[in-house]
């Protein structure tokens, strides 16, 4: 377990875990388990972006100190996590007390069947679900005169999806253009693909500019064969991704002519 300042960027930490060649060949990236206070957590993550960051990319949230709080508070909390991060389980801690059990096993390796568990892993639906929310949710507040916490418009979950199956060669391409062009925005991104040559689906997991090098799956993990990405981003529209994607893999020109037409 590694323990960072308060309100430390995780993502230099994710990448060195994933691209140190001592420490990524001896151990694995489980979870980021990440505690929000109770009391201070709202207003910090409107004067931090450091710790909408730390939420953004957790695996597990833990918010502290419920019990100095009431139920109305621990809620409207709950409900901005929920906005950050559709899939992090929310924990409520009181007096300091966790079930530690439901801390770990988050990452894509499951240790106690020895397997991969993608579904999981990904949990592609709940962004798809969670999208809508949020935007209604930022609404709402514009409608009553609210300010909107900055994470409201900088920090955004989503999922998207490609029917077709990928050219290798031009979805790294598409990755590289991300990563030059908005690394630093680029806060998380998983995903699992369907790419022309290869008859199981890669598995790809990266931090900014960092990521792990694919893994192949034994088999698809249900009859879903289309590729799925997660991205967890800063700055940055779910558009953006899904017209770049389609303009790498679809267009026999230049896809960066396209793409500034």
């Amino acid at each position: 377990m590694i323990e960072t300042t308060g309100l430390a960027d995780p993502a230099p930490i994710l990448q060195t875990l994933m691209s140190d060649p001592l420490l990524a060949s001896r151990y694995r990236l489980d979870s980021v388990i990440v505690t929000v206070d109770g009391v201070n957590g709202a207003a910090t993550m409107k004067q931090h972006i450091e710790s909408v960051k730390q939420a953004a990319v957790a695996d597990r949230l833990l918010v502290t100190k419920t019990d100095l709080i009431d139920t109305a508070t621990a809620g409207e909390l709950s409900e901005t996590l929920r906005t950050i991060n559709p899939t992090a389980p929310i924990h409520h801690i009181v007096d300091g007390k966790v079930d530690i059990g439901k801390l770990f096993n988050a990452g894509l390796y499951d240790p106690e069947t020895k397997t991969l568990e993608v579904q999981r892993w990904l949990q592609e639906e709940a962004y798809r679900e969670a999208g809508g929310h949020a935007d209604d949710h930022h609404h709402a507040e514009h409608d009553h005169g609210h300010d909107v916490n900055r994470h409201g418009d900088d920090v955004r979950a989503f999922c998207i999806s490609y029917d077709k199956q990928l050219d290798w060669d031009r979805f790294n391409s598409w990755i590289e253009m991300l990563i030059t062009l908005y690394g630093s925005g680029l806060l998380r991104i998983k995903g699992i693909l369907n790419v022309e040559g290869f008859e199981r689906p890669l598995v790809i997991h990266g931090v900014q500019h960092v990521f792990h090098p694919p893994v192949q799956l034994e088999a698809w993990p249900d009859d879903d064969h289309r590729s799925r990405i997660v991205f967890i981003t800063h700055g940055l529209e779910q558009e953006m991704f899904e017209h770049t994607l389609r303009a790498f893999n679809e267009d026999s020109a230049d896809p960066l002519a396209r793409r500034t037409r």
